[in-house]
């Protein structure tokens, strides 16, 4: 059920880094996708409807400048007693 628009955040913060986590209810990434969702020029889009630069800038900020990581998986979140599924992007920073 994608008609109730959920994002879901959650921080935690460690004696040495601080994850951010954020998901929605769109029903995940393909699976035959998911891993190529950081590289270059990648896009599922139709083509003049992206770049595909977004989520490979997105990762290259956060691992080269923060030196931290970003990873994504489709998972399965409880609200309200009724299950939905979506993509969970996890942000991880070094605090030192």
């Amino acid at each position: 059920d994608t008609k109730k628009r959920l994002v879901t955040i959650q921080t935690i913060k460690s004696k040495d880094e601080t994850i951010l986590k954020i998901g929605d209810n769109a029903g995940g990434i393909p699976e035959h996708v998911i891993d190529k969702i950081f590289i270059p020029h990648f896009t599922t889009k139709a083509e003049n409807k992206g770049t595909g630069i977004g989520l490979y800038m997105t990762h290259t900020i956060i691992t080269k400048h923060f030196k931290g990581s970003l990873e994504v998986e489709n998972q399965a979140v409880l609200v309200e007693e009724k299950e939905y599924t979506g993509a969970a992007f996890k942000i991880t920073l070094p605090l030192k």
